[in-house]
């Protein structure tokens, strides 16, 4: 059966090839194709096919629909630094998490072109909030706009449960989220491309459930206060400046009051008996209200209940027990029958509202499956699959806009 060719842009090959800082040599060496039939790629003698160019893909770190661009595009902006670090630490961002980006900002011009040409209209609560406003207030308004309110969150069976719900009512509000592993949580724990059509929002799944949405809420509060960037959300270390420090501290204040409800806390707290130990309280309201221990114990901190020094030893406790976990999950699976099954990884990583739409607009002829097949970087025949997985029929957003 004679192969499909990738119809690709020759000068859109050489620049990718270029840009990874390979040359045909070590192309040919990581592609395992000869040199000259990259060349021939390069001047236009020659196609790959689909699957040689989803190998250059991987090899030049670019989306595979880069590709298939007219002409080698502008490379992305880098995001703004909200990252706190050490003095001594190098500011650069790793090649992975770089690529990450490009392919989040890569999806995100596409589906904006897209929604737009479907007749989306922009998300008011974009830019709806400022630095001025209360912590409390701006929690306030990210909970109305993803409809998740505290006793809902709290009545969740697991904190894997809390999580999907406020993803789902994330990207019903219109928000794309999308997770992945193997970046590093120091350098980065989330990431927002914002925009009043189509915003993103990465989420790292090294972090355990409630760390990660925790990580949600306070991109969400980026997005209300329409600002791009990476955020580690690390206490040591220093911000790139001063400004970023203060909007770094007030989207974690919002975090914390939007993930773990004031009145709830109270409640809960009030509730145990003084005699029961600290850190046995801690984790009984962490259970009953679906948050991380380490986000009890800064409100019991911001409240006066613990001194910083106990917070800090609590805090590295919790750091540590969570490594611990992590090496043993790593030895369980590769005992075990292994990670979960190949599309509910894929969808979660792409993101479900991204992969709903794509495929939706495939499945209505509104996107060829060419198109569709590079934005998902799957087989065309195994697009209907990974939409039910992510949950086809599609959702109505529209009635989410105003």
């Amino acid at each position: 059966m004679a192969q499909v060719e990738a119809l690709v842009t020759p000068s859109v090959m050489r620049w990718a090839r270029e840009q990874a800082r390979l040359s045909l040599d070590q192309a040919s060496s990581k592609i395992k194709r000869c040199s000259e039939e990259i060349a021939a790629w390069e001047d236009g003698t020659l196609r790959p096919s689909i699957a040689q160019a989803r190998k250059a893909s991987e090899v030049y770190r670019r989306a595979l629909a880069i590709f298939y661009l007219p002409a080698p595009p502008k490379d992305f902006e880098t995001l703004r630094d909200y990252r706190s670090l050490p003095d001594t630490e190098i500011r650069e961002f790793s090649a992975e998490l770089a690529f990450l980006m490009r392919i989040a900002q890569h999806r995100q011009d596409w589906i904006r072109d897209y929604l737009i040409t479907e007749g989306f209209e922009s998300l008011a609560f974009v830019g709806s909030a400022s630095t001025q406003d209360t912590p409390q207030n701006t929690a306030d308004h990210i909970r109305q706009v993803i409809h998740v309110p505290p006793e809902e969150q709290s009545d969740c069976e697991t904190r894997h449960e809390a999580l999907r719900l406020w993803i789902e009512g994330s990207e019903a509000a219109g928000v794309f989220i999308f997770r992945q592993r193997r970046i590093s949580l120091i350098e980065a724990r989330g990431f927002l491309i914002s925009d009043d059509i189509s915003p993103f929002i990465f989420i790292n799944s090294e972090d355990s459930k409630s760390a990660q949405l925790f990580t949600l809420a306070h991109e969400l509060a980026h997005l209300c206060l329409n600002l791009s960037g990476v955020s580690n959300l690390q206490t040591r270390g220093t911000a790139i400046d001063e400004e970023t420090g203060r909007i770094e501290v007030f989207c974690n204040r919002v975090a914390a009051y939007a993930v773990l409800d004031e009145r709830l806390f109270s409640e809960e707290w009030k509730g145990l008996s003084a005699r029961i130990p600290l850190e046995e309280k801690i984790r009984h309201v962490s259970g009953a209200l679906k948050v991380s221990e380490e986000v009890v114990a800064r409100r019991l901190l911001d409240k006066n209940l613990i001194t910083q020094d106990t917070y800090r030893e609590l805090r590295q406790t919790y750091q540590d027990r969570w490594e611990k976990f992590k090496a043993g999950q790593r030895e369980r699976m590769k005992s075990s029958e292994g990670w979960p099954p190949y599309y509910v990884t894929t969808a979660a990583r792409l993101g479900y509202a991204f992969t709903r739409t794509v495929v939706s607009g495939f499945m209505s002829g509104a996107i060829s499956g060419r198109d569709a097949s590079s934005l998902l970087n799957v087989k065309v025949n195994n697009l209907r699959r990974l939409g039910e997985v992510a949950g086809i029929p599609c959702i109505n957003r529209e009635g989410y806009r105003g």
